[in-house]
């Protein structure tokens, strides 16, 4: 599934595919307005880029919330297998010993979850601020490439009509001076 971004890019290298060549020139005369068009929709579509990065660091909250709750619910769940425990074996030490054990694995298991978690959010934070730089520093190249090939492109189209001209002025005079 094509982005924006990319649509906007195809219909330019299409636009230059399909340029007809300028008579006597290397140069190609494309579509300026398809050019044009083509630019606009790739700027109206970084905002998409942008909000794209800013769900992902809103998953990335959500992430954390989720690990949150997962660590208090082994909390929760292993202070009740303590309590169960404890119950069962009138609160010998053996019990109780068994009781902080739990209490501790799930602590750990909490503390890692969460940990990973962190991590996790951090690199796709990491990786979305990383591909909407890319994008709108690739869109920029590639947009001023465009802008310049059009340009130079132009200056040599009006080159070539100001020789043509010129030429035809030396011809025309040249005939003039012959049929006096």
């Amino acid at each position: 599934m094509s982005t924006p971004i990319e649509v906007a890019i195809e219909s330019i290298e299409l636009a230059l595919d399909e340029a007809k060549t300028v008579p006597f020139s290397k140069n190609k005369s494309v579509d300026v307005d398809v050019i044009k068009a083509a630019i606009e929709d790739i700027r109206l579509s970084m905002p998409d880029v942008i909000m794209q990065a800013n769900k992902i660091v809103s998953e990335r909250g959500e992430l954390l919330e989720q690990a949150r709750k997962d660590a208090n619910q082994i909390i929760l769940s292993a202070q009740e297998q303590a309590k169960e425990i404890v119950s069962e074996n009138e609160i010998t030490k053996g019990a109780q010993a068994a009781a902080a054990d739990i209490m501790q694995q799930a602590k750990n298991q909490a503390n890692d979850i969460v940990e990973q978690a962190r991590q996790t959010a951090a690199e796709l934070t990491d990786q979305a601020q990383k591909w909407a730089t890319d994008m709108r520093t690739s869109a920029n190249e590639f947009v001023e490439s465009i802008i310049a090939e059009a340009d130079d492109a132009l200056t040599d189209s009006v080159n070539e009509i100001r020789r043509a001209r010129k030429q035809i002025k030396l011809a025309a005079s040249q005939g003039a001076l012959r049929t006096e």
